[in-house]
């Protein structure tokens, strides 16, 4: 359970989750359960006065192991919850070299982040196992919680503190985003290899594994602008966590930024994770859709919008389940979409004409709007 409440008592343990201060309260909880939960949280207590900005209470199981399992979940969404609209929440593991810049691991359940961690941050500084906090500015606000490890006799992921597993201490230089890479853990004996990925490839990728995305100021934009600084993101396939040691030391000169993007819909969505990213491709073919001569085209609010190399736009929406869906836009829809403001058909036609080298102007326009329409990103009038 979570809620806003005054500051606990001396019952209570305190810690900083990505940027944010979770006070856990261990009143309902016996001295053995409370011994347990100290223990295991060590690595994250705040060294700060100030009040919390959330308090949770443990929910009790009967096993002390399996109460820490859900307490690591609690503190977790607490955190996300309370954390500013400009901090982008990436479910990732995180790992900091000496001068303070941070590795970011991305992966799917089973990728083996934290395997991964536990190796690495034998030598380098552990940062997080499960949720990076990142700034626009690349500031990275470290989750040093317990690392949830599957463990054989166990229903649920035994809760480890980073001591016991010999982890090692962030550094005393501030934490900055380097580089993000997504791991793609190969089954059988292979080569390592980095592969850079190109933005929209990266994006597809990095916001399905993001939290609270739709609720974040300018998602979009501040993931390419931080791709741009750290050099792009690269995917990592390996076989052992070893491997990856030589891969993460390579170095990868930044990029030119893509242009940026204009200011985004200011309407305010719930907090809600990525859905799936599709690709919406708005070109001549199939058929031509019949529209009449009086109706008006309109884009559909989204949470964030940004272009992308070759043409494309990535635009971000909230559904009304409250999740996030990524679709890029290519051929002529990015145009379309873009002039779509209670614009009638005759002035979309003419804005594909112009910027765009097609057979027919007129299909090509109605194909894309159709798809646009069907996809929910354009809306018409009757």
């Amino acid at each position: 359970m979570s809620h806003l409440a005054p500051a606990p008592g001396t019952n209570a343990v305190t810690v900083d989750a990505i940027g944010v201060r979770i006070a856990i309260d261990l009143t309902l909880l016996d001295p053995p359960e409370r011994v347990a939960v100290r223990s295991a949280w060590r690595s994250a207590v705040s060294a700060s006065p100030a009040q919390p900005d959330r308090v949770i209470a443990p929910q009790r199981f009967a096993e002390t192991g399996e109460t820490l399992a859900h307490l690591s979940g609690a503190v977790t969404r607490a955190a996300v919850t309370a954390a500013p609209s400009d901090r982008w929440m990436l479910h990732a593991a995180g790992l900091a070299r000496t001068d303070g810049g941070v590795v970011v691991l991305v992966g799917r359940s089973g990728a083996g982040k934290t395997t991964a961690t536990r190796f690495l941050a034998r030598t380098w500084g552990y940062v997080s196992d499960e949720t990076v906090g990142i700034d626009a500015d690349g500031t990275v606000h470290p989750y040093r919680k317990p690392l949830s490890v599957i463990t054989d006799g166990y229903g649920f992921k035994v809760q480890r503190a980073p001591e016991d597993l010999g982890l090692q201490p962030v550094p005393d230089a501030p934490l900055r985003l380097s580089r993000l890479v997504l791991l793609d853990r190969q089954p059988g004996p292979s080569a390592a290899r980095l592969i850079p990925l190109a933005d929209v490839d990266a994006l597809a990728d990095l916001t399905g594994h993001s939290s609270a995305l739709t609720s974040m100021t300018r998602p979009l934009q501040t993931i390419v602008r931080l791709l741009a600084r750290t050099g792009g993101a690269v995917r990592a396939q390996y076989t052992e966590a070893r491997d990856l040691v030589a891969l993460l030391d390579e170095h990868h000169a930044p990029r030119a930024p893509s242009p940026p993007g204009a200011d985004a819909s200011e309407a305010h969505v719930p907090v809600a994770r990525p859905e799936a990213s599709t690709l919406a491709r708005g070109d001549d073919e199939g058929g031509p859709t019949v529209y009449s001569a009086t109706q008006l085209f309109r884009r559909a609010p989204a949470t964030d919008w940004c272009r992308l190399d070759d043409g494309l736009l990535a635009v971000l929406t909230a559904e009304t389940s409250g999740e996030g869906t990524l679709r890029v836009l290519a051929g002529v829809a990015p145009q379309l979409w873009l002039a779509a403001d209670d614009t009638p058909l005759d002035d979309l036609v003419d804005a594909v004409a112009r910027r765009h080298r097609v057979p027919d102007a007129t299909s090509a326009t109605r194909s894309a709007l159709a798809a646009l329409i069907e996809a929910g990103l354009v809306t018409f009038t009757a």
